[in-house]
């Protein structure tokens, strides 16, 4: 779906491929990101990280106000310093809307 047709709020999902030799550093880095970079940004809401058990993924399931609030993030990461050192984690983001919570 694109992303101009996302209600909000909405949710985003970002899968990081890793090893288990690489995953540890990923995290790391990831959490840095997130907590110094990402989480500043307006319209952030909160963001989870998962690591898969076997070392092959981690997932970031961020929250976010609207779309035009991550659009507005996705402009200002195309700068960022360590976005050549997070794609070397092949990022994949989805984009979803909550319907249901338990």
């Amino acid at each position: 779906m694109p992303l101009n047709n996302l209600a909000s709020p909405f949710v985003v999902l970002v899968n990081f491929t890793t090893t288990p030799q690489t995953q540890k550093q990923a995290l790391i880095s990831i959490r840095r990101y997130i907590k110094e970079f990402l989480s500043q940004q307006p319209g952030f809401i909160s963001a989870t990280l998962h690591e898969a058990l076997d070392g092959l993924t981690i997932v970031n399931y961020a929250h976010w106000e609207s779309a035009a609030d991550f659009k507005a993030f996705a402009q200002k990461a195309k700068s960022h310093p360590d976005l050549s050192e997070l794609l070397t984690y092949k990022p994949t983001p989805n984009f979803y809307r909550v319907t249901d919570t338990f």
